[in-house]
């Protein structure tokens, strides 16, 4: 739904499905919930506190839990992302993003040495620690 020129004032607005253009928005909770494309032109913000709920929030925390994970598969995802919220414009040159994802493969399993026709040797205790 398109909303022109309209001024919201101390309310709740739920942003998805909304096409908002020359609104104004004053100490509002602008809520979103990723149910849908958002479109914001010329719009004014005082004192608003954006939520986030649903699909969006789960996608969040997502990237969230990715980013604190330490792992290098999490660094290079959050960084895609981060390369696709920063891209320009259509209409404007892309820079390649920093990570590109490579199709998975499963490499065939590498030969084992023989096992020895030896009996093993005997388990003997651990070696004490002196401290």
């Amino acid at each position: 739904m398109v909303i022109k020129s309209y001024t919201f004032e101390a309310e709740p607005v739920l942003m998805d499905f909304h096409d908002f253009r020359h609104c104004t928005f004053k100490r509002c909770r602008l809520i979103f919930c990723g149910y849908s494309n958002l479109r914001i032109d010329n719009c004014r913000f005082e004192d608003c506190r954006w939520e986030f709920s649903g699909p969006a929030m789960a996608t969040l925390e997502l990237l969230s839990n990715l980013n604190r994970s330490g792992t290098e598969l999490g660094r290079l995802i959050v960084q895609q992302a981060i390369a696709i919220i920063t891209q320009p414009p259509p209409g404007r040159p892309a820079q390649a993003p920093a990570f590109a994802p490579q199709p998975q493969t499963n490499p065939a399993p590498e030969p084992r040495p023989p096992t020895s026709t030896l009996p093993s040797a005997p388990a003997s205790d651990p070696p004490q620690s002196q401290g």
